[in-house]
């Protein structure tokens, strides 16, 4: 997919491409329902102990923690980000294509972006299309980071020459 974008924006007439970092994208998704753990007090730095005040909720030399967002790790965490970011984006006339997966584009705009993670690979040809969808994700995400020279994009280093 991540090819495939990258090939249409140097074969889009005017194609430009930027990336986007959507910080905690993940981490701030809340949970249909709680999740829980334990964690084995030994495990936990003395630092984090303290900070926490853990020491009244140590059972058993374990911790009990209910998860009420999205957590790395958790199956649910991923899906539960994209259902999300799915029904925030449809506001604004963007939807993940059917035929491949975390591939987004609008419904009358020339954009297109993939998400891997919480990165955005943006595809556009107007500039206020781009800031569009930019100011779209600020509206529901914090810490919010673009980058317009594009220069990488999952792992990718990228030279781009438009011209």
């Amino acid at each position: 997919m991540i090819k495939c974008l990258l090939n249409s924006v140097i074969s889009t007439k005017n194609g430009r491409f930027c990336t986007e970092d959507v910080k905690n994208f993940y981490l701030n998704t809340p949970m249909t329902r709680p999740e829980y753990m334990k964690i084995k007090v030994e495990f936990i730095p003395q630092e984090i102990q303290q900070e926490y005040e853990i020491s009244n909720k140590i059972v058993d030399g374990h911790v009990y923690v209910e998860i009420t967002k999205g957590m790395y790790g958790l199956l649910q965490a991923g899906i539960l980000a994209n259902q999300q970011l799915s029904r925030r984006l449809a506001n604004y006339g963007f939807k993940q294509t059917s035929h491949t997966p975390g591939l987004w584009k609008h419904e009358n705009k020339n954009i297109q972006f993939a998400l891997v993670v919480d990165d955005f690979g943006i595809q556009y040809q107007d500039k206020a299309d781009a800031d569009f969808l930019i100011q779209a994700l600020k509206q529901h995400y914090e810490d919010v980071t673009v980058d317009w020279t594009g220069k990488g994009f999952c792992g990718v280093h990228i030279d781009w020459d438009y011209i």
